[in-house]
């Protein structure tokens, strides 16, 4: 998901009324505390300014959009994303955010309809990289691979995009592949658990144990409570004894 931060950089300063109570709703976002900025939010929005330029309703929606995602309710968070797609026709960030939302539920067919729309306005690399997601999550390996390619020759950084590509390649059989796809992901983000944790998987497949157990290693220092990392270290651990 985008940094809801980084959306309020690139709109550039509201001048409308209404900016005030934005700007306090926001806060009460960065301070977690979303019921309050729900409450915030609320006060200000008028439904019958949703299309008045001179209206923050788009901010306010994009906003509790966000508080609604934080407290789990997705429905809402869906309605108000959905609202802004109708309300800036123009602007990816609305449909990007409703594919992450809809691949956190696991609806990944329904997901892949924003990313079409997102790419259609401009080739995003999120955009990209959420389409690979979605075509993960069906099981389309291949096509998976292909948009995460595209999302990481439109931005080299993009570290989840090449883990993506490596999790794409080792359901392929192309381990020695993965392992350099995984590689690339630790470069930009070292101290990532599910990395670390996918470039274990990737050295066990090659048959290098002593260095999966490693990375397995590593990975639990990061995320000691997670499930699938705990079970490969003692699987992988147990069979070296």
């Amino acid at each position: 998901m985008r940094k809801l931060l980084y959306f309020i950089i690139i709109m550039g300063v509201c001048q409308t009324a209404g900016f005030a109570s934005y700007e306090e709703a926001l806060q009460l976002y960065t301070q977690k505390k979303y019921e309050d900025s729900l409450t915030q939010i609320a006060s200000e929005l008028v439904i019958e300014k949703d299309f008045d330029q001179k209206s923050p309703n788009y901010e306010l929606r994009y906003l509790a959009a966000h508080n609604h995602w934080k407290l789990g309710n997705y429905e809402s968070a869906a309605a108000h994303l959905k609202r802004c797609t109708e309300i800036q026709k123009d602007i990816t960030d609305p449909l990007i955010d409703l594919a992450a939302l809809l691949i956190e539920q696991k609806k990944f067919r329904e997901a892949e309809t924003y990313t079409v729309r997102a790419l259609s306005i401009q080739k995003e690399p999120m955009a990209y990289y959420l389409t690979g997601k979605a075509a993960y999550g069906v099981g389309n390996f291949w096509r998976a691979k292909e948009f995460y390619e595209k999302a990481i020759s439109l931005d080299p950084e993009l570290y989840v995009a090449y883990n993506g590509l490596g999790c794409s390649l080792m359901k392929l059989e192309r381990y020695s592949q993965a392992n350099t796809a995984f590689s690339a992901a630790l470069a930009i983000a070292p101290d990532s658990a599910e990395v670390l944790n996918n470039m274990g998987l990737s050295l066990e497949k090659l048959g290098r144990a002593n260095d999966a157990l490693a990375y397995y290693k590593k990975a639990s220092e990061y995320a000691p409570d997670n499930p699938v990392i705990v079970a490969n270290l003692n699987r992988l651990g147990e069979k070296q004894k």
